[in-house]
């Protein structure tokens, strides 16, 4: 298992951005059965685990649609407004720490709720749980880590045009080149990626054998689930931040490039999809926010 999986339960609605306005609402309505078949295809649960988990999930999302969908909306229409108008990489920056932002303040409500769980555990159910994180690891290395870069780099560049062109319509051969110069341009992480995985891992074994301390269990998945990068090797997180600032410039490029009808189409998108997120908020639909863009701060999620 890795941070991302384990934490699924504290990111899923952010996922949600990039499944299409016509999934959105569908998709939250099973993000509860999502969240709980990904969790149970790495441990096991008996009945009344499954059952706590069920209710747990179910609290979890009424907290979540009353206090931090409608952020995603305001996000989802400044995103659409600055990349209309042309945007630089500073602010592809501050829309991603914002995401970052969304994903600490779900992984501070999920922690309590999962350590509620992990306390039931049972030291079999641990010992399953560490199988099943290993052959997700040999996973990992037979397909990112013993392949030829190359053909990382290439499909890397495949993933990305496709999603860019979800957004904006068919990249121009300009557009093409800025991604495929981009995706050369990183630096390998595979390898590091899975040897921070692993101590990452090795981290959340330690947390849940000592589960008989509610509080420490809780403040330990947290602190795991919020910052899984306090885990990385250092090399590693040099090579991401390295990574983004490429990352962040690449979509600022494309950006420049972009013809009136592929600006028009992004537009349309985000307010597609910020209605479909106001569409499943249990709150009343927030204002254009494309008319008057919002500060960074106004788009972050209230807590409880």
């Amino acid at each position: 298992m890795s941070p991302s999986r384990f934490a699924a339960l504290a990111v899923v609605a952010v996922a949600l951005t990039a499944a299409g306005c016509s999934r959105i609402q569908f998709g939250y309505g099973q993000a509860e059965r999502v969240v709980a078949w990904t969790l149970e295809s790495y441990l096991p649960l008996d009945r009344r685990q499954s059952d706590a988990l069920a209710s747990q999930l179910s609290e979890f999302k009424q907290w979540h649609c009353r206090t931090q969908v409608a952020g995603y909306a305001a996000w989802l229409r400044q995103v659409g407004t600055e990349l209309r108008d042309g945007v630089t990489a500073e602010q592809v920056a501050s829309r991603f720490a914002n995401v970052r932002h969304f994903g600490r303040v779900m992984a501070g409500e999920a922690g309590p709720r999962l350590a509620g769980l992990a306390r039931s555990l049972t030291d079999r159910q641990l010992d399953e749980l560490a199988q099943a994180m290993d052959k997700s690891n040999r996973k990992y290395r037979r397909d990112f880590v013993d392949v030829a870069y190359s053909d990382v780099v290439e499909k890397r560049a495949s993933r990305t045009r496709e999603r860019l062109e979800f957004w904006a319509g068919p990249l121009t051969p300009q557009q093409r080149q800025v991604v495929e110069r981009w995706s050369a341009s990183l630096e390998p992480t595979q390898a590091a990626m899975l040897t921070s995985r692993e101590r990452w891992q090795r981290r959340l074994r330690s947390a849940l054998a000592r589960r008989e301390d509610p509080e420490r269990l809780s403040t330990r998945l947290t602190a795991l689930m919020s910052a899984p990068e306090r885990w990385y090797a250092p090399e590693l997180v040099d090579r991401l931040d390295g990574n983004r600032a490429r990352t962040f410039v690449m979509i600022s490029e494309v950006s420049a490039l972009m013809t009136e009808q592929q600006r028009r189409k992004v537009l349309e998108m985000t307010e597609r999809m910020a209605k479909d997120f106001e569409a499943v908020a249990c709150l009343p639909p927030v204002r254009n926010a494309a008319a008057e863009p919002a500060e960074v701060g106004q788009l972050r999620p209230t807590g409880r």
